[in-house]
Formats: structure tokens, C-alpha cells, sequence
């Protein structure tokens, strides 16, 4: 999968980016819903005049997509989405849309995810449900639930590169996902500790502290919301079995996804799954349904291999075994497969620029400052 690989139901993101369905025709609501607050010419009355004004085919046109209302079965891909998202802020002049449009969404505005999602029997399997969506619905992200010892991290992190708009995608998803898991459990459970985000602070920063109310860090090692492990277990008021599987047959009946498709992205999940023992080509290809040969022609026919694959996955887990306080370079390189420690420092090096001694230094200096600007 790459920048042009058609994978994105267009459905899926007409649901974001038709703003004229998501706004009550109301300058006054506008500003409260998106806690903008007035200042020079784009006030909300201009901002609503904007959004209602906008030519949705045009909209679509500039990007070079084939508009079709209700449009169901075509696909996109992550350039495409990237054009919309520059057309939106620059018509907008708002850098920080992804915050605005975030804090629109309802639980209603993701349609038949938002319902499969909160009608799951806790906050885990409605985190989990989530996770399963984005890799269908938007696979450049990657979301993902997270328990280490008492803590508990919702993850959110790019399969591809989103940028210059990485920013919009992870503000917009971490907002909404933050209220609702506010709505949902903040009478039955623990609050949320902070929230933190893989990039420096931009210029807009300070309006981030609008839309989250507990810390806000920048420049950690993962974008995530982070709170108690014991939220993880917080039965969801809206739980029913039955209308969350009705829900999910009803959205992938409409809007139908190629990312289970996607092999590259299929072999990653595996060789997550195989976490401490790695298996080899072949046996990898057995549990795809696919011959050694085959696998490595159609890895091939993505631009990858299955050792740029492996590598991937080898260093997305040696970063996460440091940022979970692990130290042993020894431990990791043989979790990892690796020969001995200086086979995995030089592959680790490759990988980030950094020693392993590097990397857990700064992970260290990272992690003061978070309990320092926490308390």
C-alpha cells in the first residue's frame, strides 16, 4: 500500500467531508460545537456562509475524484484525501480543522460504526471495534487498544505517511474519540490522565487545551489517549449484542472495503501476531493461503518484500518494548529474532537514526517531563 493505492471507500469519507450535513444552519451553535472563538474577519457567521457555500462536485473535482452523491463503490486513495483535506483548510483558513470538525462528530455522525461501536459490552470491546473499522475504513491509520500493567493507551498511528496533514487526521480522531469515550464512561468510570501526541506543538497548541479537559503533552513517542487500565472493563450503557452485529452487517453491506485485501498490510498483522518467534517466509505464506513463491511476487507487485515487512513490524515493536519501560537490548534482540544485541543496535540504528542506548535515553528525558507537566 502507498500513497496511490485506491483503498479508502469514498463512501466512508463522504461521511467527513459533506460539512454542509454535519453543521445546524446556526452561527451561534456553530460556535459553541466547535469552541471556535471570534477573532478577525472569519467569525462564524462568515465561517457558516463558507461551509454552506462550498461546491461539493468542485470539492471533489480538484482532488480528482469522480463525485457521485451517495456514491458507494468507488475507492480512493490517500493523495486524494490528502488534496481534500488541503482544499477544506485553506477555504476555511483554518489550520486546525481536524480539531473543529472532530469535536462535530457524534456518535451518530459514524453512522453504523458509531453504533456497532457503543453498543459493545464494554469500553475494550468498543476500542477494539473501532480499531477493526479504521483498518477498513481508512487504512493509511492504525488504531489500537493497549493494557500495560495499570495503564491503559488507545494508540493512533500512520500505516503510510499523512503528511503535511498528519495533524489533521490524528486531531480530528483523538477529539471525537475522546468525548465519546467521555459520554460513555464518565459516570461509570475513571477519567482519562492526558493526552499525548507523537508531534511538536504546533502554532494552534493552546487551542488544543479547548477540546480535552486533562493535560495535553507534544513531542511523546506515541499519539494516544491515555488513562486507567481499569477502563478497559467499563460496561458501555448502550450495550446490545444484537443491534451492534445488525449494525456492522448494515455498514459493510453499504460500504464495502479493500484493506483485507491489502496483502502487505495482512502480512503485518501476522507477524504481529507472532510476536517472540517470527515465522519464516513460507510458514508465513501457508497461513495466508498462499505459496512462498506467490507471496513473494505479489509482495513484489506492492514495491515491498517480506523482510521490509518484517523490519517494519521489528521496529514498531522494539519502540513499544522501550516506551513500556523495558531496558535489556539482549532481551529484545532475541524476542526479536535477531542473532545477538549488536546484530539488532545495527538494524535499530537503520531503523531510527539512534543507538538502542540513544532511544531509552530520550524515552527517559520524554517521560519526566509528561510526569512533570502532569502534575
Amino acid at each position: 500500500m502507498d500513497i496511490d493505492t485506491k483503498c479508502i471507500p469514498l463512501g466512508h469519507i463522504q461521511t467527513y467531508f459533506d460539512l454542509r450535513q454535519s453543521v445546524i444552519p446556526d452561527a451561534d451553535w456553530l460556535e459553541r460545537r466547535t469552541q471556535l472563538i471570534t477573532s478577525g474577519r472569519r467569525n462564524p457567521h462568515e465561517l457558516l456562509e463558507l461551509i454552506v457555500g462550498i461546491d461539493q462536485h468542485a470539492f471533489y473535482r480538484n482532488a480528482h475524484i469522480d463525485y457521485q452523491p451517495q456514491e458507494t463503490g468507488c475507492f480512493i486513495s490517500t493523495r486524494q484525501c490528502l488534496a481534500l483535506i488541503a482544499q477544506a483548510i485553506e477555504a476555511l483558513e483554518m489550520p486546525y480543522l481536524g480539531l473543529a470538525m472532530g469535536n462535530l462528530m457524534t456518535i451518530s455522525h459514524h453512522g453504523m460504526a458509531g453504533v456497532a461501536a457503543v453498543t459493545q459490552a464494554n469500553l475494550r470491546g468498543c476500542l477494539e471495534t473501532i480499531s477493526r473499522f479504521c483498518s477498513e475504513l481508512f487504512p493509511p491509520l492504525e488504531m489500537t487498544g493497549v493494557i500495560d500493567c495499570q495503564i491503559g493507551k488507545f494508540v493512533m498511528s500512520e500505516n503510510i505517511s499523512l503528511a503535511p496533514y498528519s495533524h489533521f487526521f490524528l486531531e480530528l480522531n483523538m477529539v471525537s474519540f475522546y468525548n465519546i469515550m467521555q459520554q460513555l464512561v464518565a459516570e461509570t468510570g475513571p477519567n482519562l490522565t492526558h493526552v499525548a501526541f507523537s508531534y511538536p506543538e504546533p502554532a494552534w497548541g493552546h487551542i488544543y487545551r479547548r477540546y480535552f479537559h486533562c493535560p495535553v503533552l507534544f513531542d511523546q513517542p506515541e499519539t494516544a489517549l491515555i488513562g486507567p487500565a481499569a477502563l478497559a472493563d467499563c460496561e458501555l450503557p448502550l450495550a446490545n449484542r444484537l443491534m451492534a452485529m445488525a449494525a456492522e452487517k448494515t455498514l459493510f453491506e453499504n460500504i464495502p472495503t479493500r484493506a483485507i485485501r491489502l496483502l502487505p498490510l495482512r502480512l503485518r498483522r501476522l507477524l504481529v501476531r507472532y510476536y517472540g518467534a517470527f515465522p519464516s517466509l513460507e510458514n508465513a505464506a501457508s497461513d495466508l493461503g498462499m505459496s512462498g513463491r506467490t507471496l513473494r511476487r505479489k509482495l513484489a507487485e506492492e514495491g515491498t518484500t517480506y523482510q521490509q515487512e518484517l523490519d517494519i513490524v521489528r521496529e514498531k515493536l522494539a519502540k513499544q518494548y522501550f516506551m513500556r519501560g523495558g531496558e535489556s537490548v539482549t532481551e529484545l534482540a532475541m524476542i526479536l529474532g535477531f542473532a545477538d544485541s549488536s546484530a539488532f543496535a545495527k538494524a535499530f540504528r537503520r531503523w531510527t537514526g539512534l543507538s538502542p542506548s540513544e532511544f531509552l535515553e530520550q524515552e527517559r528525558m520524554r517521560t519526566g517531563e509528561a510526569i512533570i507537566s502532569a502534575l
